[in-house]
């Protein structure tokens, strides 16, 4: 008994494995399409792979952890003066994660990618409580330079990629 259970359990991870490739390019649709037909057809395997591919894109239910997903800047320092600081900071935070998600073709939210202060320390060399208006300058140019050019690439990624196309 306990040999045909593995038996069963190697023929499925074989068949899931020869899909991998081929889930790989399908598209968010393709893959819903796929999963519903292989429930009807009760091919569990094939379901398996299927999820697979999607929990690799962080599609549908496994989409992350919602609080990673509302992170935002900290009302600190220069971000906390009146005026424009923190909206620019909090688009450059959200350009440069975007732009991320895209080069890793990761469906998961843009501000899972890393907190602010890792975005902080990493772009500006310091933490948020030290930034200084110089540092405000550097993430209006960024902003400037990129803001739009990233924006048309994620939402053209997430359309392909990562969302339903009904």
């Amino acid at each position: 008994m306990l040999s045909r259970v593995i038996m069963v359990l190697a023929i499925v991870a074989a068949a899931s494995g020869a899909h991998a490739n081929e889930y790989g390019s399908a598209t968010a649709a393709e893959l819903t399409e796929r999963a519903k037909s292989a429930v009807e057809a009760g091919q569990g395997g094939e379901l398996l792979a299927i999820m697979k591919e999607m929990q690799r894109r962080r599609m549908f239910f496994f989409e992350g952890d919602e609080v990673l997903c509302r992170r935002e800047p900290p009302k600190v320092g220069v971000l906390a003066k009146p005026g424009f600081n923190y909206g620019t900071a909090r688009t450059a935070y959200q350009t440069f994660n975007k732009a991320q998600r895209v080069e890793d073709q990761d469906c998961t939210c843009p501000q899972a990618a890393r907190s602010f202060q890792e975005f902080s320390v990493q772009f500006l060399g310091v933490t948020p409580e030290r930034m200084t208006e110089a540092h405000m300058a550097k993430l209006r140019e960024y902003n400037q330079d990129r803001k739009n050019t990233v924006a048309d690439a994620y939402r053209t990624f997430r359309n392909t990629s990562c969302r339903e196309e009904y």
